[in-house]
């Protein structure tokens, strides 16, 4: 005899959670120990909708795109030891990028009798979670179906309060299937609210305005700031409000790029700052440095990176010498500080002298880098300002964001960024694989009619070129052009800088790291995998005509590639 089936399982019931919770998408590739909630995915019919990918890391990276781009987590299913092994360098990538992520691992049978040979011993851990705890915020393993609804909510609130960040939860296989009671009952998930943001305290800030007031000239820094829409708003406004310079040093877009007040185009000014704010700043010790060159202005750093510290990884980067440390959340912050020096203003005649010292220097910088980049050329290469240039004349007009890019952000020179969002930021972590899966999570995030750019190197598509048969599966609106020099041109200069202090010839620096013999036919690659395709193009001229066709393409309904050679790599200069 059969035994009927339950109406509800333990899996049934982490999908309703996931429901309830808002959460859109479930990247994962499959596994036995998912298996349970695979089925229920399906069952449910939506959302969350799955979104198949064709490794682990490729799914944990296309979760931070999205969380990046929208503020807000997806989940990643993993299969058990296997599938979270292959996740950890992606997973290491969204932990120091600081997203909010839920990460849902399947393990076991924990159940010894439960276990097929071999295959279900192998795949198996004590304590799984330790793979991963020194890089996400919390992790848990409910041991039964009535500590999964408080487990959850727990996972769930940490992961997107702040500074948010991914978070473990693992279930056994068996509690995925069992069925759950009769009766079974759970506090809905509103019912554990989100802790609230820390905000500085109202002395700080008012310590801090007083100094703001009376700087000759002060210099906004932002890193996380920009993340959001509010903190967007709010460092713009302050910035207008005291016409201080801002220099937006990453992982965000925070501030306009053609903004008058954008630092990056005023060395000059940066260098004479006399006080400098640094908001949510990770690197403050590098920005700094890059900043003053030495000079020793009075520095005051805003922010909660001091709270997640770990001891395993430095990503904590170095400690900054600062006379004001402020503990709070950037965006209560920043408003904090608009409203204040907006009843009381700074000095007016100060901030006259500041108009008058910025103005025209960031059209005037900015249009001398542009005049630059579009007379760049190379007989067997197109430079990679050039091919950025020219990619800028062909998106006018097109809604865009830039899910991705490997260029030092040298687009952000020539590109008119000026929204919120617009430019979705680096890695994170260094770990490459990176460019093609989190631009898919920004395509998952943006609005319909808007044309997800991802400009990255050759290198790094090569690790997780499997990428891009999901954004094909899904007919997600991306463009990936690549600046293809054929080697890993980060290791070419290490190793040209290590022969010239050792006095031995450079000219083995492509050895070991050259990608040209044979070379990788990335279009025809791309083609392979569902994605239309143009390249290698050599030729600048050339450009123009690519560009427009891949676009055309995009916003047909198809993912597009263009493979551009660039300058760099063996043959080239």
């Amino acid at each position: 005899m059969t035994t009927p089936a339950a109406d509800r399982y333990g899996s049934d019931l982490v999908v309703e959670m996931l429901r309830e919770a808002g959460v859109e998408y479930v990247a994962f590739n499959p596994g036995s120990s998912i298996r349970g909630l695979h089925e229920s995915l399906n069952a449910a019919g939506g959302p969350p909708y799955p979104v198949l990918c064709l490794s682990e890391g490729v799914a944990v990276t296309v979760a931070h795109g999205y969380a990046k781009s929208t503020g807000r987590p997806m989940a990643v299913l993993l299969h058990d030891v296997v599938g979270l092994q292959n996740a950890t360098m992606s997973l290491y990538n969204a932990w120091c990028d600081r997203v909010p992520m839920l990460v849902v691992g399947g393990t076991g049978p924990l159940s010894k009798a439960n276990r097929r040979p071999w295959i279900d011993w192998i795949h198996t851990a004590g304590m799984q979670a330790e793979a991963v705890r020194n890089y996400t915020k919390w992790d848990d393993q409910p041991h039964d179906l009535e500590s999964v609804p408080e487990s959850f909510a727990r996972a769930w609130t940490t992961a997107v309060s702040a500074p948010p960040g991914p978070v473990y939860w693992c279930l056994d296989v068996d509690l995925q299937e069992q069925p759950l009671p009769a009766g079974f009952t759970r506090p809905p998930l509103a019912a554990y609210a989100v802790p609230t943001p820390p905000a500085p305290r109202e002395q700080d800030l008012r310590q801090l305005a007083e100094r703001l007031r009376h700087a000759s000239l002060p210099l906004l820094v932002s890193g996380y700031a920009g993340a959001t829409p509010q903190g967007f708003a709010a460092l713009l406004a302050l910035a207008e409000l005291l016409h201080s310079p801002v220099l937006d040093v990453g992982p965000r877009l925070a501030f306009p790029t053609a903004h008058p007040l954008a630092a990056a185009s005023m060395p000059d000014l940066v260098r004479d700052a006399d006080l400098v704010v640094l908001f949510d700043v990770e690197d403050p010790v590098g920005a700094l440095r890059r900043a003053l060159d030495g000079n020793r202005a009075d520095v005051v750093h805003v922010g909660t990176s001091h709270l997640r510290l770990r001891s395993w990884s430095h990503d904590y980067q170095a400690l900054a010498p600062a006379g004001l440390h402020i503990t709070g959340d950037s965006v209560p912050a920043l408003e904090g500080l608009v409203r204040q020096l907006t009843d009381d203003p700074a000095d007016r005649a100060l901030v006259g002298a500041r108009e008058l010292r910025v103005a025209g220097a960031v059209a005037a910088n900015r249009a001398a880098a542009l005049t630059m980049a579009q007379g760049r050329d190379d007989p067997a290469a197109v430079p990679v300002e050039r091919l950025l240039a020219e990619l800028r004349t062909a998106l006018d007009g097109v809604d865009f964001v830039l899910g991705n890019s490997t260029t030092d952000r040298v687009e952000h020179d020539l590109w008119d960024l000026d929204r919120a969002g617009q430019w979705a930021g680096h890695t994170g972590g260094g770990g490459l694989g990176y460019g093609v899966a989190a631009s898919i999570g920004v395509a998952l995030a943006v609005p319909a009619g808007t044309v997800v750019v991802d400009v990255q190197g050759d290198g790094d598509l090569l690790y997780a070129p499997q990428a891009l048969w999901t954004a094909a599966r899904l007919a997600l609106p991306l463009l990936v052009v690549v600046h293809d020099n054929r080697c890993y041109g980060n290791t070419a200069g290490h190793l040209r800088r290590v022969a010239a202090d050792r006095g031995r010839p450079a000219g083995r620096g492509y050895a070991g790291n050259a990608l040209d013999d044979p070379a990788v036919d990335l279009a025809g690659l791309a083609r392979s995998l569902g994605v239309a395709a143009w390249g290698p193009i050599s030729d600048a001229a050339a450009l123009a005509t690519a560009f427009k066709d891949a676009i055309e393409t995009v916003r047909a309904g198809r993912p597009a590639l263009v493979d551009v050679l660039t300058p760099g790599g063996p043959g080239t200069s």
